[in-house]
């Protein structure tokens, strides 16, 4: 399986919860773009079912961040790195 491993870091200084509860609570596991899912074995990583081109990854990463923002409030950081 295709993975960059963890996509954020944990916001220890925002909150007590770990990332992947932030994530399980605030988007549906099932969210894809193109190829680019979320794993169902850990939701902070993002998995390239075979296809998954550079801007599929970017917005998952992206509506993750964003969704996860509009439900808790927190700001998450990516732990890769994207270069462009």
């Amino acid at each position: 399986m295709k993975t960059s491993g963890s996509t954020f870091k944990n916001p220890v200084d925002q909150s007590d919860k770990k990332v992947w509860q932030l994530i399980k609570e605030s988007v549906s596991l099932e969210k894809s773009f193109g190829d680019a899912c979320i794993s169902k074995k850990h939701c902070n990583f993002f998995v390239n079912k075979g296809n998954a081109k550079f801007e599929d990854m970017k917005k998952l990463i992206k509506f993750v961040s964003e969704n996860v923002l509009k439900k808790t409030g927190i700001k998450l950081e990516t732990e890769i790195k994207i270069l462009e």
